[in-house]
């Protein structure tokens, strides 16, 4: 088989492109703000936070706030300034006291502070807190009330900067939010401190409309992303804290803790569900309370903050809510990852330390085994010889020198003669033709027992190779164990919903998106074979999911043991699709083809083209190729790398290469949601992509699988069109047309001469036609093998 280079050029006079490797990005620095716009966002909330005071004369909001921001760099003066511009309304005194703490505090605390050091910043602005009230107590005479207030001033400092902490440090480090309780809370808090600031300006349209319509847009986000009881929490929380800051009153205050109670509960229902139960039950609950709170400007305010609630996009609720993860279960599963991996590491750490006890060690004829040699020879050649005294003697180091050079020239020449010993030794021994005889004959049966020792030596050398291999495996199944996964804690809510509206109840209800990729996985009561996952549950699965989805394992059903659940698994469906076909011919017409094919496509979404030629033609080469093409479908499907699975079919030949066989691999491996294909070979022939009248070859210059132990593919990556159409060939194709460059220019005229869309019919035609070439060029009788794929892009 003929050896190429690895290259990927087009063939008409195109530049070539080298590998196709999709260039690496360059990770971005992350900055704990995004856009100058984020920033003016933290530094008007500053203002209205500043302003904020609780009881009429507790004013722990500003510092409480800006205490979140210490050693967050340059982002704290502007927030800073902020702050102080928002509380100088109030107190002057007080404030400037409070802003200069908290400026000391920065400037020299300030760069040992990290961000997720939530309760020293706590600690920090209610020292900063303290300072101030004892400062301005001290004005005020030293009176106890005054220290009273300042203690005060502390705990609510404390307790606020805490709970604000993790909505803000949420705000400077992510992009897209995936927000746990406690997080929604804090976001609430940051919302109701700044309507309690703006309540504070006393402007009648600020109180009366702007108010009702934030906090009711504010509740039903809440409600959204956390159902009745986020919901509730959200309305006493809101409620409360403007009630305190004096932005509504008592009657208001329960309103709006009722409309985050109702909103929740119908959460299941849809948003215009939870937007009418917003607006209706403050409404009922006015009107046989305090019907004078039922202003028309406050109503209204309530109804435009559901109604922009209705109107908000999608696929940001998607991202508030649909994409929420709790906790704990990501921290059990990074404590179970990491068990895992640590165990593996051992497993293979433990295998690859057998496999060293394998190795080979060189073997050489120790002087105690020359010795027993020596000694065999005397006894059975000179014993009851008159001269064996003298020899063995007197002459002992003569002799014992003359019987080892006999044996190396044995080793030497395969066999010693009596001519061969020394002229006094010929002369002086009665016995001379017989101890020549007896050398060859023990050097025989060394000779024998060396060949079995080396034998067993490669045996365990082999195993050896083996051992380390599955240290490997070990070893790279732990790197890939994470996991990009997010669990849609939202989808699972509404596929549940959804399920029991149609008289399904599912015990266990999963969704999940993985590498860009939505799944589902359905426990629920069996049907008997009524074909409900098909005609009902897939329907729903879609709708809830927003996206085409395909039933894994379609017609069957993962029955428990007693038989009365089912597991129902659903993936996205694939963007792009590819449909593949194989045209063979053997060498010889009655025996058959040395080479083998395979098209796999995986439940991730992945098409897996490959094809083997084993060494010559006939039944030796069919389960060669036979061989590789079976282990690697095994391994796909078990979910191995493809690196790995080519080392592991590398190690795998070299075990049966008793007769010195070996076999080619071609793989082509295609992601079906981004057209993304690698290509892989070892001694194969080129490939060939056809795509808008040209066509461009792959190549590499590789050995095939089985002859050098230790094997490091090398990869081809490019992204395919919608159209393409891929011809992967055995050299059989390449030698009978001159070569794999003859073969492209061959390839391309006559698919312009007869353009196929069909790969069964490409594959076959290929075939055809250079049989003929074959038979008018009377080349050397070789396996020929087509496999043609053609890749497209799926109409919705």
């Amino acid at each position: 088989m003929e050896k190429t280079e690895l290259t990927l050029t087009y063939t008409e006079e195109l530049p070539a492109l080298g590998k196709a490797v999709r260039p690496r990005k360059e990770p971005k620095k992350p900055f704990p703000w995004k856009t100058l716009g984020q920033t003016g966002c933290f530094c008007l909330a500053g203002v209205f936070w500043g302003r904020a005071e609780v009881l009429q004369i507790l004013h722990p909001m500003g510092l409480g706030y800006l205490s979140a921001f210490l050693g967050e760099g340059w982002l704290f003066w502007p927030v800073w300034l902020a702050v102080g511009l928002g509380a100088f309304a109030h107190v002057p005194l007080k404030a400037g006291a409070g802003m200069a703490a908290a400026l000391a505090i920065q400037l020299t605390l300030g760069r040992f502070v990290g961000r997720e050091e939530y309760g020293k910043k706590a600690f920090l602005g209610a020292f900063a807190s303290a300072l101030a009230g004892i400062f301005y107590a001290i004005s005020k005479q030293g009176l106890g009330f005054y220290f009273a207030v300042a203690a005060m001033e502390c705990s609510l400092t404390l307790v606020i900067s805490y709970l604000l902490q993790k909505g803000i440090s949420t705000l400077l480090e992510r992009e897209h939010f995936i927000l746990t309780r406690e997080e929604t809370i804090s976001f609430v808090l940051l919302a109701g401190g700044v309507l309690a600031g703006m309540a504070s300006l006393e402007q009648e349209g600020i109180q009366s409309a702007f108010l009702p319509m934030a906090a009711s847009f504010c509740l039903l986000l809440a409600a959204r992303q956390e159902g009745i009881g986020g919901g509730a929490a959200a309305g006493v929380f809101l409620g409360f804290l403007l009630f305190v800051c004096g932005g509504i009153d008592m009657p208001l205050f329960i309103a709006l803790s009722l409309g985050g109670l109702f909103a929740g509960s119908v959460r299941e229902f849809g948003r215009l569900a939870s937007a009418l139960a917003m607006v209706l039950s403050p409404c009922i609950f006015l009107f046989y309370i305090e019907m004078e709170k039922l202003h028309p400007y406050w109503l209204g305010g309530l109804a435009v903050g559901a109604l922009l609630f209705c109107l908000l996009p999608k696929r940001v609720l998607e991202k508030l809510n649909g994409a929420r993860v709790t906790e704990n279960p990501a921290d059990r599963y990074d404590r179970l990852q990491e068990m895992t991996e640590a165990k593996l590491l051992d497993c293979s750490a433990a295998f690859h330390a057998l496999g060293k006890t394998f190795r080979r060690q060189e073997t050489q004829i120790e002087k105690g085994e020359r010795n027993r040699m020596v000694d065999t020879i005397a006894g059975k050649v000179c014993q009851g010889c008159g001269l064996a005294h003298y020899c063995w003697e007197e002459e002992l180091y003569r002799t014992y020198s003359m019987t080892f050079s006999a044996l190396s020239l044995c080793e030497e020449k395969g066999r010693v003669q009596k001519n061969d010993l020394p002229r006094y030794f010929q002369e002086t021994c009665p016995r001379a033709d017989g101890f020549a005889e007896m050398v060859n004959g023990v050097f025989e049966l060394h000779r024998r027992d060396r060949l079995w020792d080396d034998r067993l030596l490669e045996c365990r050398e082999l195993v050896g190779q083996q051992m380390a291999a599955v240290g490997d495996i070990m070893q790279m199944l732990s790197g890939q164990m994470a996991v990009d996964c997010i669990f849609l804690e939202g989808a699972e809510d509404a596929l549940r919903t959804a399920l029991k509206k149609q008289g399904i109840h599912p015990q266990k209800v999963v969704a999940a998106e993985e590498d860009g990729q939505r799944l589902v996985r359905l426990t629920v009561p069996t049907c008997g074979g009524k074909g409900v996952c098909r005609s009902k549950i897939l329907q729903l699965v879609e709708k809830v999911m927003d996206c085409p989805m395909a039933l894994l394992e379609e017609g069957t059903c993962a029955v428990d043991g007693e038989g009365r659940t089912c597991t129902l698994s659903f993936r996205e469906k694939p963007v792009f699709a590819v449909h593949g076909a194989t045209a063979f011919f053997p060498a010889s017409e009655k025996g058959p083809t040395g080479d083998a094919a395979a098209f796999l496509e995986t439940e991730k979404g992945r098409t897996l083209l490959a094809l083997s030629d084993g060494m010559g033609t006939g039944a030796a080469a069919a389960k060669e190729s036979h061989t590789a093409i079976e282990l690697l479908e095994q391994f796909t499907e078990a979910g191995f790398d493809r690196e790995l699975s080519v080392r592991m079919i590398n190690s795998a030949l070299l075990l049966r290469r008793g007769e010195e066989t070996y076999a080619t691999l071609d793989i082509c491996e295609i992601d079906l949601y981004n057209g993304h294909a690698v290509f892989i070979k070892l001694g194969a022939a080129a490939s060939y992509l056809w795509r808008n009248g040209r066509v461009i070859s792959l190549r590499s210059a590789a050995l095939p699988a089985g002859i050098l132990k230790q094997v490091v593919p090398e990869q081809n990556e490019m992204l395919l069109k919608d159209g393409d159409m891929l011809f992967m060939v055995t050299d059989g194709i390449t030698d009978a047309l001159g070569g794999e460059e003859q073969t492209a220019a061959w390839l391309k005229g006559k698919l312009l001469a007869f353009p196929v869309a069909n790969p069964e019919d490409a594959a076959e035609y290929i075939l055809q036609e250079a049989k003929k070439e074959r038979e008018r060029a009377e080349v050397h009788q070789d396996d020929m093998t087509v496999l043609a794929a053609r890749f497209w892009k799926k109409r919705v």
